[in-house]
């Protein structure tokens, strides 16, 4: 089954639940048993938390990440289920613990200071908390200097009920990096002399890169989406969202024209243009400067001139006259061109790509199509 949103001049999203499942079971025979959990984090990458998370629960994951309290609440509507386990990446937020205790979720402390807070204004019972260990990303959590404050018998843990030690790699694209085994090294030397709990260092690149790096959770988004992000390989994901924008117009012009803002491209001999109604207002990298393509029936046309808000122009000059016509579908990415290679065009990260989806128009429904 596929989610479509549905689009007349607008660009559109198709996300394609199958692909989803595949993935998620590729994830599951790397890291068998109940150890993975799925990040949902910026309404799972723009693709939908009320789109997937359904799909999710039914094949069986039950931890979730994302990255605040807004996100957590509107996954716990759409998951009501009390086994699902919502982890908030970035901590308290400034709330109190009663607050947290009130909403059934699990807050991941960021650093000292949401510890202190948490002593401070302890809620009725002890709070279910996650801790951010900062093993050298220098971003969230808890650094050598501040693991006094989590040893055994310190005053946070009468008011916090710990279920997990949570790292990030700093280079996660790489688990093989000398600076990732070392930071594995310095979870695994830190949370021994920690109180006792499951651990979560793998996302999706590590969770690809052997058991050695699974330990109690792995925290999986990229990979669910089928957006590959081990340099080393991974399995054969499939695409899970793919993005088409329409044709507005094509037009045959003469050797010499202007295409786009500032003569950016100027057509070396008569071409062919086609005028596609996808910009950077919708999250196309401005960058794309006569550089990278998309796909027109399976075949590929070359984007020539810039970016503007909400159009960019093809090089159509290659298929057959009227092969192209103004209300046909450009791919941006999916099945027929990977989101790694228009990524790699733009010199962005691929999710850089994949949120795209959250630019579109809210106000289009959703569709149910085989």
């Amino acid at each position: 089954m596929t989610h479509r949103l549905a689009a007349g001049d607008a660009p559109r999203l198709t996300i394609d639940l199958g692909a989803l499942a595949h993935n998620w079971r590729l994830v599951q025979q790397a890291c068998p048993g109940d150890g993975v959990g799925a990040v949902l984090k910026n309404d799972a990458y723009g693709l939908g938390v009320t789109a997937v998370a359904p799909t999710l629960w039914t094949l069986g994951c039950r931890d979730y990440w994302v990255a605040t309290l807004d996100e957590a609440m509107a996954l716990r509507q759409t998951l009501p289920d009390p086994a699902a386990r919502i982890y908030v990446l970035h901590g308290l937020g400034g709330l109190s613990a009663r607050d947290w205790a009130a909403q059934d979720l699990i807050p991941v402390l960021a650093g000292p200071h949401e510890a202190a807070a948490l002593v401070r204004a302890p809620a009725k019972a002890r709070l279910p908390i996650a801790v951010h260990l900062d093993t050298g990303l220098t971003r969230l959590g808890f650094d050598e200097a501040a693991l006094d404050l989590l040893q055994p018998g310190r005053a946070l843990w009468q008011h916090a009920d710990l279920r997990l030690w949570v790292t990030h790699l700093g280079r996660f694209h790489d688990p093989a990096a000398p600076q990732c085994q070392l930071q594995r090294q310095r979870f695994v030397q830190w949370t021994a002399h920690l109180p006792r709990a499951r651990r979560s260092i793998a996302t999706s690149s590590s969770v690809f890169a052997g058991p050695d790096w699974h330990f109690g959770q792995a925290r999986v988004g990229s990979a669910l989406w089928g957006v590959s992000t081990n340099v080393h390989g991974q399995p054969p994901l499939r695409p899970v969202a793919s993005l088409q924008a329409p044709v507005l117009r094509v037009a045959e012009v003469a050797e010499g024209t202007e295409v786009g803002y500032a003569g950016r491209y100027i057509t070396p001999r008569p071409q062919r243009i086609a005028t596609v109604g996808l910009g950077y207002g919708n999250g196309l990298p401005f960058g794309l400067v006569n550089r990278g393509q998309f796909m027109l029936g399976g075949k590929p046309a070359p984007i020539v001139g810039g970016v503007a808000m909400g159009m960019v122009a093809l090089d159509v000059s290659a298929f057959a006259p009227g092969e192209v016509q103004p209300g046909q579908w450009a791919e941006v990415f999916g099945r027929q061109q990977a989101i790694e290679a228009l990524a790699a065009a733009a010199e962005v990260a691929p999710n850089v790509l994949l949120s795209l989806a959250a630019r579109l128009t809210p106000q289009r429904r959703l569709e149910h199509a085989p």
